[in-house]
């Protein structure tokens, strides 16, 4: 089985998170001086503050999280004797699987296969003829 066989979570995670953040900058900017009015009520201006806020968290915790979790990985290694170990290990089992069984000394007879039954004919019915549907309205 190989060792860590999962990626690490910042880079991914770091993605989103700054995505998320700068869209959020990004549409709050567009808003603020489009579509706002010059006295912005309170709950307006709590909205606007709150998502500019979000947005520059996101992007702060998605600029740091790249290096935490490239950091995190190399702190889940194991020692590299313990690699080099595990290394042996799957050396010394490729070595020790059989070869590939022989091939069979006379081949197997073979076996009759019937050919496959003819389908009936469908009934045929004339060029341009018109079949009649009963109780058709």
């Amino acid at each position: 089985m190989p060792i860590l066989t999962k990626p690490a979570f910042g880079p991914q995670t770091a993605l989103v998170y700054v995505t998320v953040g700068a869209l959020a900058l990004a549409w709050t900017t567009v808003w603020y001086f489009t579509l706002a009015t010059d006295p912005l009520p309170p709950v307006t201006r709590f909205l606007l503050v709150g998502l500019i806020a979000t947005g520059v968290i996101f992007i702060t915790l998605g600029f740091l999280l790249g290096p935490i979790g490239r950091a995190a990985r190399q702190a889940e290694l194991p020692p590299a004797e313990a690699i080099r170990h595990e290394a042996d290990i799957q050396k010394a089992a490729a070595a020790a699987q059989p070869a590939a069984p022989p091939a069979p000394a006379t081949p197997a007879a073979p076996v009759a296969v019937a050919p496959p039954a003819a389908a009936p004919a469908a009934p045929a019915v004339p060029p341009g003829a018109v079949l009649a549907q009963p109780n058709a309205r």
